[in-house]
């Protein structure tokens, strides 16, 4: 039962859609424009799943580059935290054709066995997250950006507590004051609620905010802590805030603390100083005060900073009397993800001097949209329509806001957006939503963009392409289902053949059947639940291509209704040339390419089993 589950579930993935297009109208086509890795729980890698990018004219020698990618619209990587994309850059997408010259008068050169060279990929998915997230990727290439959606949803484990930051600097402290107060966060991150059996700190430090004792911490819940430093006398002290919890991974954490106790005449205030958490490509700046608390006079030899940027310090030599102040500002260019320390160095009084420390995060912040890139309406009855709800997350540490959302051009769409600006909170803590309306209003295919706008640092526009099928009244398909092109003797994408019931009682499909004089090299290989459309319903038989012989193959789906009516929807494909390597960037086909790479003989009948196991869990 467990292999027969783990052949269906890859072939699960072999069955997403191929983008439709006429071979003549778009010279390379996508092998997948979803890979869907299901719902690993957060900790975990998955295995990758992968597809390619192929010549489909199988007109003559072609070479074309793949010059870069993008991940949701950012050249960066960062941008899809929880996904790994493995490609290539530059690649490339060849067809190698040979060429003959016969005798007899024909034309030379005669272009035969036409060869395609794929430019291979695959990704994998780490979710950081419990939550469901998505990633646009899309491959650069002259002739047409090809993109695909790389989707999963992070499962959580069932308890897991974590607590940061991972250490605490207190830095200088005069001795017998409280320092400024430092914030410690406790979070839940699991499935089910933990219990917080303490929360401690070592001697010479203290918790001022905070629950101590025993209690429950929700699923996804976290909680705050504020901790000082109190030194009782000069010198150095080293302790740990401490959690005690169920977690059976990490059932005690331990996060270290320091600090110093001096007894200097000067006070500095903030100390530490703690800056806002910035996301990286944002700036913050930090004034630090200079207190004499003495009796009498001082002088400042100088002020330096390390670990961060001075924007304005006293000069050398300024005087300070007793209790007279001064001041400094420092600067932290978020620069990348991480902690960041710094130390704020005084000299002053002629060889005396007093230190403070400084400390910054900077945190990714990034997008994550459900559905996200080439999103398929499908069939959509004229007159009538059909609704399609967006979910928007941060899927890193990092919020943003959500400060636009353009409305589609074509006015067979309709955005309803969110109250904006619409925050959207780091490490998926909410979701913001929005629908888009496609309802066309003549025959025939409809297309537009959304464009959403964030503030992300340095972030472009997040583009989103919709498309739709309007059709007139009575039972109807698409005008035509394109299987691309695709080596003989291997089985393509599947691709799904929609028929709609446009009319407003429901229709009852009795046959379906392949036709043509090609048609034995097409298959039906999955069905709909029901045979029975609904009124201005649509329901998806899985087709598949399996091409003998080289050229354009040419079918018809037919669906027969209770009341004698057919609806053909034509088919088409092209069987190419066979041979040679791949171009694979790891030296083998990804399980995705391996899957569709089988043979007839083995992967139609596996195929058809695919069908009725789904079709069977879906009736139970």
């Amino acid at each position: 039962m467990r292999r027969l589950l783990l052949i269906a579930l890859g072939l699960a993935a072999c069955q997403t859609s191929l983008k439709t297009s006429e071979a003549d109208q778009e010279l390379t086509s996508i092998s997948t424009t979803l890979l869907d890795f299901g719902s690993p729980q957060v900790g975990t890698t998955t295995t990758n799943l992968g597809g390619y990018i192929r010549e489909t004219t199988h007109s003559g020698d072609y070479v074309e580059t793949i010059s870069g990618v993008t991940y949701n619209g950012s050249a960066n990587p960062a941008a899809c935290p929880d996904f790994t994309l493995n490609a290539a850059i530059p690649g490339y997408v060849e067809l190698d054709c040979e060429t003959t010259c016969a005798q007899g008068g024909i034309i030379c050169p005669v272009i035969t066995n036409c060869t395609p060279y794929d430019y291979d990929f695959s990704a994998n998915f780490h979710p950081s997250i419990s939550a469901d997230e998505s990633c646009a990727i899309s491959f650069q290439i002259s002739s047409g950006a090809k993109n695909v959606t790389l989707h999963g949803i992070g499962a959580p484990p069932p308890i897991h507590v974590g607590a940061s930051p991972g250490s605490v600097a207190f830095g200088s402290v005069r001795i017998g004051t409280d320092s400024t107060g430092v914030g410690i966060s406790v979070s839940n991150s699991g499935g089910a609620t933990a219990t917080i059996n303490s929360v401690t700190v070592s001697a010479g430090f203290m918790i001022t905010a905070g629950s101590t004792g025993a209690h429950a911490l929700g699923a996804g819940a976290g909680e705050s802590f504020t901790v000082v430093c109190h030194p009782a006398g000069v010198g150095a002290i080293s302790g740990s805030f401490n959690v005690s919890s169920n977690d059976p991974n990490a059932p005690n954490i331990a996060i270290p603390l320091t600090c110093t106790g001096t007894d200097s005449t000067l006070a500095v205030a903030p100390s530490p100083a703690v800056l806002p958490t910035l996301r990286v490509g944002e700036t913050e700046q930090k004034t630090i005060t200079i207190t004499n608390m003495g009796g009498a006079a001082t002088s400042i030899q100088g002020v330096t900073v390390t670990g961060m940027t001075m924007v304005s310090a006293p000069a050398p030599g300024t005087p300070l009397g007793a209790g007279a102040a001064t001041s400094a500002v420092v600067e932290f260019d978020a620069t990348a993800k991480g902690d960041v320390s710094g130390t704020l160095h005084i000299d002053y009084d002629n060889g005396k001097s007093v230190d403070t420390q400084i400390t910054a995060k900077a945190v990714n912040t990034s997008l994550s949209l459900t559905p996200d890139g080439d999103i398929e309406f499908g069939n959509v009855c004229v007159g009538q329509s059909k609704n399609q709800t967006f979910n928007l997350i941060a899927n890193d540490e990092g919020s943003f806001e959500l400060t636009a959302a353009s409305a589609p051009e074509d006015p067979s769409f309709m955005l309803t957006p969110p109250t904006l600006p619409a925050l959207v909170k780091g490490s998926a803590a909410n979701m913001v939503q929005f629908t888009v309306g496609a309802s066309p209003t003549t025959p025939g295919d409809v297309t537009s963009t959304i464009s959403l706008t964030t503030d992300i640092p340095s972030a472009m526009p997040h583009v989103l392409n919709l498309h739709a099928l309007g059709l007139a009244g009575g039972v109807n398909g698409p005008p035509q289902v394109d299987l691309g092109g695709n080596p003989i003797n291997q089985t393509s994408v599947g691709q799904h053949v929609e028929i709609s019931n446009c009319t407003d009682t429901p229709v009852t499909i009795t046959a379906v059947m392949l036709s043509g004089m090609d048609s034995s090299e097409f298959a039906i290989v999955d069905q709909p639940d029901s045979p029975t459309i609904a009124p201005f319903g649509s329901a998806k038989w899985l087709v598949v291509l399996q091409a003998h012989t080289e050229g354009v193959k040419a079918a018809s789906f037919d669906a027969t209704t209770d009341g004698g009516v057919m609806t053909s929807v034509p088919l088409i494909g092209e069987g190419l040339g066979v041979g040679g390597d791949t171009g694979s960037t790891d030296g083998t086909k990804s399980s995705y390419y391996a899957c569709n790479a089988a043979h007839a003989s083995s992967l139609w009948p596996i195929g058809l089993a695919l069908g009725a196991l789904l079709l069977r869990r879906r009736r139970r």
